[in-house]
């Protein structure tokens, strides 16, 4: 393995790249850089995904024939672990998502930004109601604190709590679906309100 890119493989080792990164990601994006490290990770069944206009690149756990429910002894194990989302997470990244969709349809920017306010907010809608402020305001924070571990959130560093959406979120939340699944998450407030 050439020193040269072996900062790259940890990177993508670690989590998501991203343009920002600049030493790493330029590195990553040379054409033989790329096919090495594409190469290198597929020996142990991940897939190399990048996304040059958006600016990320991230590993993805090839489908095996377990996947398919096949012969599980013949699989390799997985590097990647899936996780279920709570059901705040979830809603979260679907509110994100939706948010990032509506700021490139107005191409105001290319950044999404979001206040604190505005989360709060626009989750406050899909969430049972309570008379405990505190507790729903703890399921927030929680649910803001795993997206942005996931990386799909960014605190900014500025005076009023504010966040950028990461276009990652893309990658993982597909925008063909945003609006039926909020829908589903209203139904499902609306019945356990009953």
């Amino acid at each position: 393995m050439k020193k040269v890119y072996s900062n790259v493989l940890i990177a993508l080792l670690k989590g998501i790249v991203y343009s920002h990164q600049e030493e790493i990601w330029n590195t990553l994006i040379l054409p033989e850089n790329e096919r090495d490290v594409r190469n290198y990770f597929a020996d142990i069944h991940l897939d190399l995904i990048i996304d040059k206009s958006e600016g990320y690149a991230y590993l993805k756990q090839q489908q095996t024939s377990a996947d398919e429910g096949e012969n599980e002894q013949e699989t390799p194990m997985k590097l990647i672990r899936r996780r279920a989302l709570t059901f705040h997470v979830s809603l979260l990244c679907l509110l994100l998502r939706k948010h990032l969709i509506e700021n490139d349809q107005t191409g105001e920017s290319t950044r999404a930004i979001l206040s604190r306010e505005e989360i709060n907010s626009q989750m406050k809608l899909y969430m049972k109601e309570s008379t405990n402020e505190a507790v729903v305001n703890k399921q927030i924070d929680a649910a803001i604190k795993k997206v942005e571990d996931e990386g799909f959130l960014r605190r900014m560093k500025t005076e009023q709590e504010q966040y950028e959406v990461n276009r990652i979120i893309k990658a993982f939340v597909n925008a063909d679906q945003v609006s039926e699944w909020l829908e589903r998450y209203k139904e499902y407030v609306k019945q356990s309100k009953k």
